[in-house]
Order: C-alpha cells, then structure tokens, then sequence
C-alpha cells in the first residue's frame, strides 16, 4: 500500500470501525423472549431495505409483531443500541483531519440509528456524512462508493476506504479504490502510525 498520507480522500465506515458495540438484536430477543435464531433470520430479509430507507423501523416492528406474535413497544433497534467510541481508529481520523486530510463517513445504517449517534455526539469526526438510508444505496453496491466520489469531486486513485465487511471491501477494490478490511487488530493502526510522527 502506499503512504497513509498519499490520498485526498478517506472513507470509513462506522459500525465495528470507528464505533464498537453496535449489534442488538440478542438483546432484543432476550427481552422479549424471540428465538434469537428465528429473529436474526428474519431481520435478514429487511436489513436493506432499512438501510436503503424503503422501509422505516415502525413497519418492520408492525411485520414482527404479526410475524412472532409477541407486541413490541417503541423501536428496540434503538432502545438496545448503545455503542462505545473505538478509540484506535478515533484517533486516526482525528490525525488526518489535523493533517488536513477530508474524512469522510460511508455507512450501511438507517434513519433511527442516524439520529441516535448525531444526538450523542458520534457523528462529529467526521467533514462529511454518507448514510446509507440518506442515499438509498448501501453497500456493496458500486453506485454507493460512485455516488461519494461524485459528490466529493475525487478520483478513484486518490481515495482511501476503510470497512469490517469482506463484501464491501471487494466492491471497493473492484472499482480500484484502495481498501482494508478492519477486524480490531492492530493492523491499521500500525499502517497509519507514520501519521502521528
């Protein structure tokens, strides 16, 4: 890879990158007594179309509630979503930034989970913000990264992209956007070092 310093533009996503901790639907299913299994799988089939914005939360619930026959009060993807600041990675984007570097988010996420992080504060490290739901486009799709380097003004060459998701990273690489897939070690961190000397 080249030089951390070498590119205009760095995209990275924000669920098990910069914030940790995101998943709920265990919690949500010991709380009202689902099948974890049976919850997980369903979520499945509506998770892009909640990204994508086609749907919103108050119409899947309504779906569960008919689906599982147990009744579901407010959202509980939000209720139960409580993630924590992953420091490592807060501080390369804060290096970056202070380096005069554009950082940007690019993120699979939908409307309610949005407002949760711009209310708590986790949205500001950001120059820019690229949600999925906003854009009705999420990720893996080649129109998702497309539609940030169009409304950015960079090419390809000069971007950086950051994700935990092998399929995302694959997507990247195939429009030949320089790309690493995060996992929590300390591979990243060691390949931004030279950006704190």
């Amino acid at each position: 890879m080249r030089h951390p310093l070498d590119y205009d533009l760095y995209i990275f996503d924000m669920g098990n990158v910069v914030i940790r901790d995101i998943t709920t639907l265990e919690a949500i299913a010991r709380h009202y007594g689902f099948d974890f299994d049976e919850l997980h799988d369903d979520y499945s089939h509506y998770a892009f179309p909640l990204m994508d914005g086609t749907i919103d939360s108050a119409l899947y619930w309504k779906h569960v509630e008919h689906q599982l026959g147990i009744r579901v009060s407010g959202d509980p993807l939000v209720e139960f979503f409580r993630p924590r600041w992953n420091p490592p990675v807060v501080g390369i984007l804060e290096a970056l930034r202070a380096k005069g570097k554009r950082v940007v988010c690019g993120s699979n996420t939908y409307a309610p989970h949005w407002e949760w992080l711009r209310q708590h504060g986790f949205l500001h490290v950001f120059d820019a913000l690229y949600a999925s739901h906003e854009m009705g486009i999420s990720k893996p799709s080649k129109r998702f990264f497309t539609h940030i380097l169009e409304k950015e003004q960079v090419a390809v060459p000069n971007v950086f992209f950051v994700d935990d998701y092998e399929e995302n990273i694959v997507a990247a690489k195939a429009i030949g956007i320089d790309s690493y897939q995060y996992s929590f070690d300390e591979g990243l961190p060691n390949y931004f070092s030279a950006i704190f000397t």
